[in-house]
């Protein structure tokens, strides 16, 4: 279920790529062009150019963006209920990103910071994160998710790929509620459908 990724490299922001995104529709509201070119939709995993600009055109929705060589640090734009919102890639990279920490351990020594927890890497659709003591939050990239809580992927096809303290990831495709505490033990989650762990 979980297999080994390497370390992330430093380097000159060149691109941004997309690792979280949340649309209500497919139809294309969060997307990126070039110049005056065509409007493209953005999809989880996307490079988008340093020279793009990047529009979200439905208030509920927003992108999580993160600039290429630092996954530690991560940009959101978000919709907004007063029309269209066009950002600049180079102005977004002015502002102050949110930082994130991942895991540094290694199948035969994992991370002590990071025990009995997982770090949300990449996801795409609104996930919700319930705590232990019942309190609930959409779940952004660079979560970090206790073994106690509960996760719930709302709408089918839509995923959230998880690091644990070895630096090993699996990725969970949705619909479904389940707990952090199964990943952590790679137990089997799908119960009734064909899908590998």
């Amino acid at each position: 279920m979980l297999a080994a990724v390497g370390a992330y490299a430093q380097a000159k922001p060149a691109t941004v790529t997309c690792v979280g995104l949340y649309s209500e529709t497919d139809a294309g509201t969060i997307s990126y062009r070039v110049g005056q070119g065509a409007w493209a939709a953005i999809k989880v995993g996307d490079k988008v150019p340093a020279n793009a600009e990047i529009r979200v055109n439905v208030d509920r929705d927003w992108v999580e963006l993160s600039p290429a060589g630092n996954p530690n640090a991560v940009y959101q734009i978000a919709g907004s209920e007063s029309g269209e919102v066009l950002k600049k890639v180079s102005d977004l990279l002015k502002e102050k990103p949110k930082l994130v920490v991942f895991p540094k351990g290694t199948k035969d020594k994992p991370d002590p910071k990071f025990k009995d927890k997982l770090v949300v890497t990449e996801y795409l659709g609104r996930q919700i994160y319930m705590t232990s003591d019942g309190s609930t939050r959409d779940i952004k990239y660079g979560d970090v998710l206790d073994i106690t809580g509960k996760v719930t992927i709302i709408a089918i096809n839509n995923t959230i790929t998880l690091m644990n303290s070895t630096g090993a990831v699996t990725t969970v495709i949705g619909p479904l509620k389940f707990e952090v505490e199964k990943v952590l033990k790679n137990e089997k989650l799908y119960k009734f459908l064909n899908v590998p762990r």
